[in-house]
């Protein structure tokens, strides 16, 4: 019961009931049941693939809510979720059943990059769940969200690639309070390394004190 409930609550739009809703009388009813039955048509009356899915800009919003169902639920189809940018980036929770994240055209700015990783880097999903397995187990080898860019060599794709690290690595840097980023803190002459040692000494520490 749970589970048709839920399928439901992603058909309707908003505004448009609600399953726990005894007001709604026999008209508006059989309206809505015949809206939520179009679109289950819609969704399922065409055959196609169904161990991947697409979600791009002209992808019905609850053709898209109920992949982002699916896609949840470890036991169902799709297990692969192609979405474009635009989509994918904001607004989908797929943390559930999902902790690798394929990049195959990176950003620009690090900043979108980190909300697309973001669909998956959520509360109580299925990476953290893992995690406190692996902990409650003692295990020495801890789960990750697993981050894998596609990238050609010889191509745009490759230097695209070297200007998002390079930019990720000074958001990280300036998110964690360094002075200088990794790539900054290479090849530094001794007058420089002196220089860079004295602005940490001097700069503040943001990190958590360890308990007393």
């Amino acid at each position: 019961m749970e589970a048709l409930i839920q399928v439901i609550d992603v058909l309707r739009e908003r505004g448009e009931g609600s399953v726990q809703d005894d007001e709604l009388d026999n008209i508006s009813t059989r309206a809505l049941w015949a809206k939520l039955r179009g679109r289950l048509i819609e969704e399922y009356g065409a055959p196609r693939a169904s161990f991947a899915r697409m979600l791009y800009g002209q992808t019905p919003p609850s053709t898209r809510r109920l992949v982002q169902l699916a896609f949840n639920r470890s036991e169902s189809e799709p297990h692969v979720l192609i979405a474009q940018s635009m989509v994918g980036r904001e607004g989908l929770n797929l943390h559930q059943s999902c902790r690798i994240v394929i990049l195959l055209h990176l950003e620009w700015n690090p900043g979108v990059v980190e909300q697309q990783i973001g669909r998956v880097d959520r509360k109580n999903g299925y990476w953290s769940r893992l995690l406190r397995e692996a902990v409650e187990a003692g295990s020495q080898e801890l789960p990750r969200i697993e981050i894998r860019p596609v990238i050609f060599r010889g191509t745009y794709d490759e230097h695209h690639w070297s200007v998002l690290s390079r930019r990720w690595d000074e958001q990280r840097s300036q998110l964690h309070g360094l002075i200088a980023s990794g790539k900054d803190r290479e090849n530094l002459s001794d007058e420089e390394s002196r220089l860079l040692q004295s602005l940490e000494e001097k700069s503040p520490d943001f990190w958590p004190k360890p308990p007393a």
